[in-house]
Order: structure tokens, then C-alpha cells, then sequence
């Protein structure tokens, strides 16, 4: 009966010490702060993107990229392409147009930015 507690507590300490050590060094996790400028920037930038493609997939913008030469799908990958600067720096550019104006001028903003990023 002696020999079995002594086996218990020579089996159970060594194991108690692995365990604390394998705890004290596993728990290595560090986090951070994430500004919320940092969110809405990511999230504006998303909205852009995907009005973007929303505008692709309107029929009168498809029927004139045709016209010009370009087919939507290809319009469309160079869409997906743009870095995030870049599909701001575009969607912004859209927004600077006269309201009402036909889709000729959105049309040739955007050839003149998917010709230039080939």
C-alpha cells in the first residue's frame, strides 16, 4: 500500500511541473488595438470596390465598354485588380462627375484607367 502512494507522488510531481512550465510557456498570444480609422478606411474601401463592380453590371455601361472594345468580364477583372488606393482613387473620380451626365464620361474615366493600368 506504501509502494503505490510513493509511485503516485512520483508520477504525479513531474507531471505537475510539465504542466505549469507548458502553461507558463504557451500563453505567448499578443493583441492589439485596431483604430477605428483603420476599420472605416477597410470598410470605405470595400463599399468602393463594390460599387464599382455594381456599376460594371449595369446594361448601358456593359452595351458602351462593348462599343469601346472592351468586354465587362475584362472590365471587370481589371476592377478586381485595382489596388485599394487605386478603386477609391476611381470611385472618387466617378463621384466628381456632373450629375445626370450621360454614362459616356463614367465609361471613358474608367477605359482611360483600366488602358493605363495594362
Amino acid at each position: 500500500m506504501m509502494n503505490s502512494i510513493h509511485l503516485r507522488r512520483a508520477v504525479a510531481f513531474p507531471l505537475i511541473i510539465v504542466f505549469l512550465l507548458g502553461g507558463l510557456v504557451g500563453q505567448t498570444a499578443v493583441a492589439g488595438m485596431v483604430g477605428t480609422d483603420t476599420v472605416l478606411s477597410e470598410r470605405a474601401e470595400a463599399d468602393e470596390r463594390a460599387r464599382l463592380h455594381a456599376l460594371l453590371d449595369r446594361e448601358d455601361v456593359q452595351e458602351k465598354l462593348v462599343e469601346y472594345g472592351v468586354s465587362p468580364e475584362e472590365a471587370a477583372e481589371r476592377v478586381a485588380a485595382l489596388t485599394d488606393q487605386e478603386a477609391l482613387e476611381l470611385a472618387q473620380n466617378i463621384d466628381e462627375l456632373p450629375a445626370g451626365g450621360s454614362t459616356t464620361a463614367l465609361l471613358l474615366v474608367i477605359i482611360i484607367l483600366l488602358l493605363l493600368l495594362r
